[in-house]
């Protein structure tokens, strides 16, 4: 009986033990596996051409300015008329391409103008250009300036090279050359080895490669302008070329510590910090990094550039308490910009005359020159 009732407890071990592991293994997919599906959780209810009325989402009655974009269409949406229960009445400013009608299926849109160009957003030139990264080939949009200073943008985790779209006026206006980049597991771009993201412990070295095509254009220096996860790449950028000509970095929403999402996503999916903690393990040795490399408040001693940092207090992805520690700890670089409303990289969408003001403001005095 007892040589019974041991097997039985080797089991139900193996058996529970199997049931965390494949747990992990699912949680930790949802922060290193690249996924380029598009998704359209709200639905059109109503436009009568000046207002539409919006149903589902979480934060379609932020203040501010946003887009809307669908399938085939894309608006600028203006303030809020009224919101009741899961459903938000906004303005309607432009609809500036494809039909906006009951029954579409459409995306809140913080970058405003969908995934369009430089030129058919904002009517600014330029030409896609190729980097030479380790793994091959990597697509990038240069947008030309009078500058021998040039911005390197980071996109942030599934995003694309238009999340910089709405920075780009104040780029142009500074003369500052804008090469906006892409990395490994990026839609058409290489993958990684293993087709995962790593978070920053090797994306970085695609800045790397970037930073030497501008150099070999004539750059005499960089800023790294990264956002969410592209936040992340430029700061482990800065950490891993102290060699380089990068006289500052512009943070917005960045990833400075991956525990924190983590652990609010975990949190927001009622999964216990434990099982979080799993994950973050299967995570290491699903990709061979260190979570803690990549947590760059630890190693927050380690920078050298002047910090433009932007954080917004209702960032329901990637928690502030990262940055706004790291700002405290260096407070010789950082110059922090808090904004409320704004949601996940929602700073200039909520406070666009503060963002730019910033923005351009930081450009002058820190690294134009």
């Amino acid at each position: 009986m007892k040589r019974v009732m041991a097997w039985i407890a080797a089991v139900v071990l193996v058996l529970a033990v199997a049931g965390v592991g494949g747990a992990g293994w699912y949680y930790s997919g949802l922060v290193i596996d690249p996924s380029h599906e598009g998704s359209y959780p709200l639905e059109v209810v109503a436009y009568d051409g000046a207002r539409v009325t919006l149903k589902g989402g979480s934060d379609t009655a932020a203040p501010g300015l946003y887009g809307l974009t669908w399938r085939d269409g894309n608006a600028t949406l203006g303030p809020v008329v009224s919101a009741s229960g899961d459903t938000v009445v906004r303005e309607v400013t432009r609809v500036r391409r494809g039909t906006l009608a009951p029954g579409v299926r459409a995306y809140f849109d913080r970058w405003i103008w969908g995934h369009e160009d430089p030129r058919a957003a904002l009517g600014l030139p330029y030409s896609t250009v190729s980097i030479r990264s380790e793994l091959g080939d990597f697509p990038a949009w240069l947008i030309p300036g009078s500058s021998k200073t040039w911005v390197i943008a980071v996109h942030g985790r599934n995003a694309n090279a238009s999340e910089v779209l709405r920075f780009l006026p104040v780029l142009a206006e500074a003369g500052m050359p804008v090469l906006a980049i892409s990395y490994r597991n990026d839609k058409g771009a290489p993958p990684g080895a293993d087709g995962k993201f790593h978070l920053g412990a090797t994306e970085w070295r695609e800045v790397a490669a970037a930073i030497s095509y501008a150099r070999g254009q004539g750059a005499t220096g960089v800023v790294l302008y990264g956002f969410s996860m592209g936040g992340g790449i430029a700061a482990m950028a800065a950490r891993e070329l102290p060699g380089e000509p990068i006289k500052g970095l512009i943070l917005d929403s960045p990833v400075m510590d991956w525990n924190a999402p983590i652990d609010l996503g975990a949190q927001q999916r009622g999964v216990p910090l434990w099982l979080a903690s799993v994950g973050k393990f299967v995570v290491e040795r699903r990709t061979g990094i260190s979570l803690e490399d990549v947590d760059h408040v630890r190693h927050a001693a380690e920078f050298k550039q002047p910090i433009l940092l932007f954080a917004d207090d209702d960032d329901a992805s990637v928690p502030t308490g990262p940055s706004l520690r790291f700002a405290q700890l260096r407070p010789d670089l950082v110059t922090l910009v808090r904004t409320s409303g704004g949601g996940h990289v929602g700073s200039w969408n909520v406070d666009r005359s503060g963002y730019e003001r910033a923005l351009a403001d930081f450009i002058k005095r820190k690294t134009h020159r």
